[in-house]
């Protein structure tokens, strides 16, 4: 079934890196409308309700949430107030309107203990605040829409704006640093520019089925992506020669917020279909870095 055209659609976090992402992606049949976050707060139910009344969206493109994943350790109501009841709220106002909703969610969702990527009918269990909290966002979404929500679980999402762990890496990099970083914890980073194409492949979907997959191609660590930052970074002559890198344990670099140990996500065969193909998490890195660079040579 094809979209519509000039189809109006709301995107949440439309500032932060994927709704940025987004934005740029957008296919020329969409008028996509992203609110300021002074304009849409989605831990304030009346901010909701009064901007998506305003817009009257076919589809919502749920990007924003709570993704501080150790201050959700900290406070807990704030993480449930921002990703479960935000997404209830936008959830009833879908409704209300006849809109579709997408939600972005999280491989957060699963345990981490397993030896192969996760499916979307694998039981989930997370085991942080930030995990559970966007656990409760999938189910207030199905509950609220039933068959109009869809959720796509995505993992160590990076974008050319907004605080990341490949900017952290490069400053701290850029200075110098030597850095130790958690070797035992696996999973595939993604990057924001290509789930984006995936999130508007699934807009033409409208009869999908309820939860995808979908990350970058491949299964590294985080100390194996921070390496092959340095090394990229090297590549194209940025000073961080006198950095290094080294691995180390969970248990040497303890954290408010336990993370999962596994956690690749299986793509969903769907995407084939749909004309999207998830690059291999090293490839997308080398297209990504130097439009990450240039965006911070912009705002200094």
């Amino acid at each position: 079934m094809n979209a519509p055209s000039h189809q109006r659609v709301l995107l949440t976090g439309g500032s932060g890196q994927l709704g940025y992402e987004c934005q740029l992606a957008a296919p020329s049949d969409v008028e996509a409308v992203a609110p300021a976050r002074s304009v849409l707060d989605l831990a304030d139910p009346t901010s909701i309700r009064a901007c998506v009344q305003e817009v009257q969206p076919a589809l919502i493109l749920h990007c924003g949430a709570w993704t501080a994943v150790d201050a959700a350790e900290q406070d807990t109501a704030a993480a449930f107030a921002v990703n479960e009841r935000g997404s209830r709220v936008l959830a009833e106002e879908a409704a209300a309107c006849g809109a579709r909703l997408v939600l972005v969610s999280t491989d957060y969702v699963f345990a981490g203990e397993g030896d192969r990527p996760w499916r979307p009918d694998d039981p989930v269990d997370p085991i942080n605040a930030y995990g559970r909290s966007k656990l409760a966002a999938e189910q207030a979404v199905a509950e609220v829409l039933g068959d109009r929500a869809q959720v796509v679980r995505t993992s160590w999402v990076y974008g050319r704006r907004g605080k990341n762990f490949v900017r952290t890496m490069l400053s701290l990099m850029q200075q110098g640093k030597e850095l130790k970083v958690v070797a035992d914890q696996l999973g595939a980073p993604t990057w924001a520019g290509g789930l984006a194409q995936a999130l508007w492949a699934l807009r033409a979907a409208p009869e999908a089925g309820p939860i995808f997959h979908y990350s970058d191609a491949g299964i590294t660590s985080w100390y194996g992506f921070a390496s092959t930052i340095r090394e990229l970074a090297l590549g194209l002559g940025l000073e961080v020669a006198d950095s290094s890198v080294s691995p180390c344990s969970t248990e040497e670099y303890p954290t408010p917020a336990r993370r999962p140990a596994w956690s690749p996500l299986e793509a969903s065969p769907e995407w084939a279909d749909w004309g999207v193909a998830a690059a291999a998490w090293q490839d997308a890195l080398e297209h990504a870095l130097p439009l990450l660079l240039a965006e911070d040579a912009r705002a200094r």
